[in-house]
């Protein structure tokens, strides 16, 4: 169990900040109910990323990716927002945050609230499986208007090859959502990490930018990260109850 203390520490940190940037991976999504990729058993050890999730692969052969696709799906029909998506929301209901960073495709910030109550910016640097977009015209669709269950893949009326707007593995990141999120990085006056390793670059980029000007760190993670070095606050937990206990302290 967590040290009363470094909630208290936390509580207030944030208590005294006005522009706080999270930053937030895998483990804050797991709570949801959405496995780890990575983990031992995870999506990565049933199907080989270097071919299920490469670009250059989908550009030859989009079948293997739709064919993850379509178990991804339905691992995601049931995922709800989890109580930690729902205690960043409502910071942001009471003004202090500035910025969501994301490595999650989920879009579970959203279905929480994020984004539409100060509407403040969610950079999602790997992209969100709301919509589809032609790799060739580059047109987008959603998702919902787009059959590709009957099919081994779907294919643009221009003949180019459908995907989720996700980042594949060799795919650059969405135009501008990098340098937007490294500037808000750069901006803020807390960053908190929630759920991730920060084994991934050029996301693990974000709390050295945050630190390099000034900004207090909060990491929150089960495991320590490679980057432990940067928090002035390091609570070694699961995201969603701690987050939790964190807003009733503040009201």
């Amino acid at each position: 169990m967590i040290d009363e203390k470094l909630i208290d520490e936390a509580v207030d940190i944030i208590r005294n900040s006005e522009r706080i940037v999270f930053f937030t991976g895998a483990g804050h999504s797991t709570e949801s109910g959405i496995e780890d990729f990575r983990s031992p058993g995870g999506i990565w050890d049933r199907y080989d990323p270097s071919i299920y999730a490469s670009y250059q692969f989908f550009l030859r052969d989009p079948s293997k990716f739709w064919s993850l696709h379509k178990e991804l799906e339905k691992i995601m029909q049931n995922v709800e927002p989890n109580p930690g998506h729902y205690a960043i929301a409502e910071l942001e209901k009471m003004g202090k945050v500035s910025a969501i960073i994301t490595q999650n495709i989920d879009m579970l910030h959203q279905r929480a609230g994020s984004g539409s109550y100060k509407n403040i910016p969610i950079y999602e640097l790997h992209g969100s499986y709301g919509k589809l977009e032609c790799v060739k015209c580059h047109t987008i669709s959603n998702i919902e208007d787009v059959d590709y269950h009957s099919v081994d893949y779907p294919v643009c009326n221009c003949g180019g090859y459908i995907k989720p707007r996700v980042v594949l593995f060799g795919e650059a990141l969405p135009t501008g959502v990098l340098e937007g999120a490294m500037r808000m990085a750069a901006n803020c006056d807390c960053f908190i990490l929630v759920g991730s390793s920060l084994q991934v670059s050029p996301a693990n980029f974000m709390p050295s930018i945050a630190k390099e000007n000034g900004a207090k760190t909060i990491f929150i993670n089960k495991e320590p990260t490679a980057m432990n070095h940067l928090a002035d606050l390091f609570l070694e937990t699961m995201s969603a109850p701690v987050l939790s206990k964190i807003i009733e302290k503040l009201r």
